[in-house]
């Protein structure tokens, strides 16, 4: 159940951040007056890869014994991973046709990767407070 919810609130969190940043960009585009337009199948291949990006986040939290050095390692490969499927996925799915809007996918992926972890740790802190007061609850009935 555990994994499930992990990659549940990955795939909304990631996919909310997706969407949030491509419609700051099509608003900074209007206010240019650039021409914008985006593909019929945006939204789709955005939650497909909001799904796909929460994967490999249960090979990073797998294990939660471990020193710095290798929860630093581990969090490297995973941005690695997650960016490597992302910039495929940019292609594939032609979200940038030239280097501009490849920096602006790189930099949204970079600013989506730190909210979606901040979001996290506040969303487990949050749980961890929640079952210390069931257990507190349930403390004081005995």
């Amino acid at each position: 159940m555990k994994k499930r919810k992990i990659i549940m609130e990955q795939t909304f969190l990631l996919s909310f951040l997706m969407l949030t940043i491509t419609g700051l960009e099509g608003i900074y585009s209007h206010w240019n007056g650039d021409p914008i337009s985006f593909s019929w199948y945006l939204p789709t291949s955005l939650l497909l890869m909001s799904f796909l990006c929460s994967l490999p986040t249960l090979l990073l939290l797998s294990e939660k014994n471990m020193t710095k050095k290798e929860w630093g390692l581990r969090i490297a490969c995973h941005c690695l991973i997650t960016y490597a499927l992302v910039i495929g996925a940019g292609y594939l799915f032609h979200w940038y046709v030239n280097l501009t809007y490849f920096l602006v996918t790189t930099v949204a992926y970079f600013i989506i990767y730190v909210l979606v972890w901040v979001f996290t740790l506040f969303l487990e802190k949050y749980d961890e407070k929640l079952i210390n007061e069931a257990l507190k609850n349930i403390r004081d009935e005995d």
